[in-house]
């Protein structure tokens, strides 16, 4: 027990730096599900062509790293404005649970395409600062200190776009009622496009700082851990995704950490952490850690 106390530091530095990550995810689920009433299930392919776009521009293109990085983002924001465009306004007629579906299958498209153009299982990524930092009981990589930088600044850019922008406080309104919003003069499919383009670039900013490696498998764990630390923290809430995001991060370390040290049982149930709390949220606290209660979306 005395040896789980003492690594307890690095699993906390160690979850906080995925949970930046989930927080970026889980931020896009739930700015689309505000203002269009549905889950994107490609959200994590986002973050999937964040990290292999950020690739192709610094080490295939040759690009500084903050070009790169800026050309990366708003490439995914534009890919996901041409998913809203091509896909989710031409079904703004027809159910929430077709346009779902649709979502769905944009997910197995990108994953495709990007199985197709960058065929490899993995791809280095340069990270902005190599190397690592040494503190009492943690190390950590530099990496993490843009990781934590990015998610603040992101956090931060999203509560001043929704609290001191016309296009911001018009997307809230959507989120309370859009049938409200669209008779008061609100363009309700244009906030759905809006939504599309936020999202994408918060998904794209994740997958570029889950550096040093980009793979065309890696916006499906994105994906899904982002989903369910935008459960965890109520989904719908923005910045719900904060506390979804450093639950998940934290308790995906401390819980393996614990069944393998003080146990003894392995750490391959890492993976399944996720799941566990994701099914626990549901069955006891389904509107979430900030939630205030299930609101059926029409």
């Amino acid at each position: 027990m005395l040896d789980f106390w003492r690594n307890c530091p690095q699993y906390l530095a160690n979850g906080l730096a995925n949970g930046c990550l989930y927080i970026l995810v889980a931020m896009g689920f739930n700015i689309i599900y505000n203002s269009t009433g549905i889950i994107n299930f490609a959200q994590g392919e986002f973050s999937m062509f964040g990290g292999l776009f950020a690739y192709a521009l610094t080490v295939s293109a040759g690009l500084p790293i903050p070009l790169a990085a800026i050309l990366a983002v708003l490439s995914v924001a534009l890919l996901g404005g041409l998913m809203e465009r091509l896909i989710i306004n031409p079904l703004r007629r027809s159910s929430v649970i077709t346009a779902i579906i649709a979502t769905i299958g944009a997910s197995i498209f990108f994953k495709s395409l990007g199985r197709v153009i960058w065929p490899l299982e993995a791809y280095k990524v340069p990270e902005f600062t190599p190397g690592n930092i040494s503190l009492p009981g943690v190390t950590v990589s530099r990496q993490f200190l843009w990781v934590f930088a990015l998610t603040v600044a992101s956090v931060s850019l999203v509560y001043v776009f929704f609290n001191r922008t016309r296009a911001g406080k018009a997307m809230r309104a959507c989120s309370v009622n859009r049938q409200a919003a669209s008779l008061v003069g609100i363009d309700v499919f244009r906030m759905s496009l809006y939504s599309f383009l936020l999202a994408a670039a918060l998904g794209g900013a994740a997958g570029l700082i889950s550096a040093p490696y980009a793979s065309y498998g890696m916006g499906l764990e994105l994906g899904v851990k982002g989903f369910t630390a935008a459960v965890v923290g109520g989904l719908g809430n923005v910045f719900g995704a904060v506390v979804g995001g450093l639950v998940l991060g934290v308790l995906e370390e401390l819980i393996p950490g614990f069944l393998h040290i003080v146990l003894g049982i392995s750490t391959g149930y890492k993976g399944a952490v996720a799941a566990v709390i994701l099914i626990a949220v549901l069955l006891f606290r389904p509107q979430g850690i900030l939630g205030k209660g299930m609101v059926e979306k029409v």
